[in-house]
């Protein structure tokens, strides 16, 4: 479910930020459609569908609980240096 977009476009790489994309007819996805009802992500996503896909929605809420999940979370400050949080963002 995290993809990182990496291409080269007219001659130049271009790397960066997440790239989802969740095909739910996938084999590799399959039961991830009921896996997200059950977690009830799709009322949180509802708030937010206007601004960005379901796919890389997924892939900030899994950024945002593997840096929450960090050794190193500090919660005065999430995003200080060198913090999951910080790289994620950055």
């Amino acid at each position: 479910m995290m993809d990182f977009r990496k291409s080269t476009v007219k001659g130049v790489a271009s790397t960066g930020g997440s790239d989802g994309c969740v095909n739910f007819m996938d084999p590799d996805n399959a039961g991830l459609g009921p896996c997200l009802k059950k977690s009830g992500i799709d009322s949180v996503y509802a708030k937010h569908c206007g601004i960005v896909s379901m796919a890389d929605f997924i892939v900030i809420s899994a950024e945002a609980i593997v840096a929450r999940m960090s050794t190193g979370f500090d919660a005065k400050d999430p995003f200080k240096a060198g913090s999951m949080a910080q790289k994620f963002r950055d």
